[in-house]
């Protein structure tokens, strides 16, 4: 550790994957935080040790852009989003197609209810249909048991189960925050704290807060059931992903200048450090460099030794912290 600027950088050699051809869209652990899943917007999604990098294998299907990817809670299934117009469900261990849901229109986002027995899958507006989450049963092909319609003109990022699946959680493109009753259908709670775009939310581990990351450069932590917010991090770039220390009073979020407005390719000129953020006294307090363009996707291991970034570089940075990290205060 050393001082730059008055702040702590903490500097660690990160595990870099090249298993992509493409900028990524997703990186997301499974529970244990022993594997990590990765996709991309050439379609690939990836299944990799999360310890040391090592490739495990590749899950085939869907010729569109791979936008997001959602794994269940005994990390036997996954969930994959695409532009191919199709959400799938994955046996996680041998790949098979187990579900294929055709939506008409690209899928941005998937998510698997807890219990794994509902996936919430929302699909982008098309001609006069707006943003869609259609809720479908994981043990059947069948017609969605549930389907809410977000407001007409405007794109839909995430939607997201909370906690017990009383909720879903959405933000948009305009800078909305929502809360929705996925059994009624309704709006529960809508906030417009953000100024601009709302690419990501990511819940903390035990689901009792959430984080949005918005390209007005700033990242808000909110209150789950309330959907009030708590802290903001305010950042000197746009924030396309941000997550939550489930070990350290932290928050990381990434981000950078978009590639029309860098002028040269030095990761120090468009700002693609990963910057951390304390949680409660909101200050920065260290950065991590080294993406050659914008971070589009941030999470941190749910044992809180390590976190993970894609960036639209196309490549995978697997940080382990450090033991002189947990002396940060």
């Amino acid at each position: 550790r050393h001082r730059d600027k008055g702040r702590n950088i903490v500097e660690m050699r990160p595990i870099l994957l090249k298993g992509h051809d493409g900028p990524l869209t997703c990186v997301k652990y499974n529970r244990d935080g022993d594997l990590l899943f990765t996709t991309c917007r050439r379609g690939r999604v990836c299944m990799w040790y999360s310890d040391d990098g090592e490739r495990i294998g590749t899950y085939n299907g869907g010729s569109g852009a791979a936008m997001y990817v959602d794994v269940s809670f005994g990390s036997d299934k996954l969930a994959t989003a695409s532009m191919d117009q199709c959400a799938r469900l994955w046996e996680v261990e041998t790949g098979q197609e187990l579900r294929k849901w055709e939506m008409g229109t690209g899928v941005r986002c998937v998510s698997i209810a807890t219990g794994d027995k509902r996936v919430a899958v929302l699909a982008d507006p098309w001609g006069d249909e707006p943003s869609t989450i259609k809720i479908f049963d994981t043990s059947a092909n069948e017609k969605p048991v549930q389907v809410l319609k977000m407001d007409p003109g405007v794109r839909v990022n995430r939607a997201l189960w909370g906690p017990l699946n009383r909720q879903l959680i959405t933000c948009t493109e305009n800078g909305g925050v929502l809360s929705w009753d996925p059994d009624a259908g309704e709006c529960t709670h809508e906030r417009d704290d953000h100024e601009a775009n709302v690419p990501d939310i990511t819940f903390s581990l035990d689901q009792m807060t959430f984080i949005s990351a918005s390209t007005d450069q700033s990242a808000i932590l909110y209150d789950t059931t309330t959907v009030e917010p708590i802290k903001t991090y305010k950042a000197d770039r746009p924030i396309n992903s941000a997550a939550i220390s489930p070990l350290m009073d932290h928050v990381i979020i990434g981000g950078g200048q978009s590639a029309d407005k860098v002028t040269t390719t030095a990761g120090r000129s468009g700002k693609f450090q990963s910057l951390f953020f304390h949680k409660i006294f909101e200050n920065e307090i260290g950065s991590i460099k080294g993406h050659f363009g914008p971070i589009n996707s941030i999470m941190c291991n749910p044992d809180g030794r390590s976190f993970t970034t894609g960036g639209e570089d196309g490549y995978v940075r697997i940080h382990h912290f450090d033991p002189e990290y947990f002396s940060l205060e």
